[in-house]
């Protein structure tokens, strides 16, 4: 089983931005719903409140449910703009480029939430921006994952003021019953049953400049927000769970490049490892547990398309390690979902 986490996952209330207006639009008193995850309006009434991002999960899928509104994600991201993410959206606001606009989200996007992460891959031809949950999650992605997909389509749009033609847009589950609401609330159809939530984009959209950005501002806001300092990682073991879930299917990979990608020696990142009471291996085993639950749960995968996504040399070897992690072979454990 996975290594248990004791720090909280926690996202700014501004996630919700527009979850009251938009239940009581449907004529459903909210406040049922929220109480049911241990919330209330008060506290999203603040946007600088934080809660735990299983609180914020729990509550897309009990409103899903609820409501019998099986795409309350994607409709909830429509409320929400670059202001949801408070001082990291003015600085993003201010920036030349979309470039600097994303590398400064994916710099300071811990200021907002710590539990995900966001990754911009710059290739030679394309741009991929993807949204990766923390392991430690043994919760529904479905809507937290519509809703992250739905919010990251808006921004881009605003930051390029609709200029920006994505090319490819991925969620981690399967496509329902009614894949054409994807097209008509995201502008195209997804492609469905990925590992991450991702949008890719050709790279040239990075030269997009910013409109009415303000460069004084961008330095008071830089400074402001420089002055933050990224708690979850200080922990070298979280910023390496991350890589490995990006790079798990590079045909290199390995500790040594994992370490290639923190500008160390694969000895050096071993032995930080150690201080922290863990090894590669043991980190490796834990992203591929916690994907092995999240992809039979998730999306429609064969068992054997998943064994080849989590790197498995063969199926049995993949049938062994998830006996080791949840004491059933992963046929069974889908059937009892």
């Amino acid at each position: 089983m996975p290594r248990l986490t004791h720090a909280p996952d926690l996202i700014r209330v501004s996630a919700l931005h527009g979850y009251i207006e938009l239940i009581e639009s449907k004529l459903v008193n909210p406040d049922a719903l929220l109480s049911r995850v241990g919330l209330d309006r008060k506290q999203l009434s603040e946007p600088n409140n934080f809660v735990q991002y299983q609180q914020l999960i729990q509550l897309l899928e009990i409103t899903a449910k609820e409501l019998n509104l099986p795409y309350f994600g994607l409709e909830l991201g429509r409320w929400q703009s670059l202001n949801i993410l408070g001082s990291v959206g003015y600085l993003m606001g201010n920036c030349d480029t979309l470039e600097m606009a994303l590398k400064n989200l994916t710099k300071y996007y811990h200021v907002h939430q710590n539990s995900a992460d966001l990754l911009l891959e710059v290739g030679q031809d394309y741009v991929k921006l993807s949204f990766l949950v923390r392991n430690s999650l043994k919760i529904s992605v479905h809507h937290g994952a519509d809703l992250a997909m739905s919010v990251g389509v808006n921004l881009l749009k605003q930051l390029t003021d609709d200029q920006i033609k994505l090319h490819r847009l991925e969620l981690p589950h399967s496509g329902n019953e009614n894949p054409s609401v994807y097209r008509q609330a995201l502008g195209q159809l997804p492609v469905f049953n990925c590992a991450h939530t991702a949008v890719v984009f050709d790279r040239k959209y990075l030269k997009i400049p910013i409109k009415n950005s303000d460069k004084q501002l961008f330095s008071i806001l830089s400074q402001q927000l420089g002055d933050l300092k990224d708690t979850k990682r200080e922990n070298i073991s979280d910023h390496v769970e991350v890589l490995i879930k990006q790079y798990l299917l590079h045909e290199d990979f390995g500790v040594n490049l994992i370490a290639e990608k923190l500008s160390m020696s694969g000895r050096s990142l071993q032995r930080h490892l150690t201080k922290h009471d863990t090894t590669f291996r043991e980190l490796v085993d834990d992203v591929r547990c916690n994907l092995a639950h999240q992809y039979l749960t998730e999306t429609s995968l064969s068992l054997s398309n998943i064994s080849d996504i989590l790197s498995f040399s063969n199926y049995s070897e993949f049938t062994r390690a998830f006996k080791r992690w949840y004491g059933i072979p992963p046929k069974d454990y889908r059937k009892s979902l």
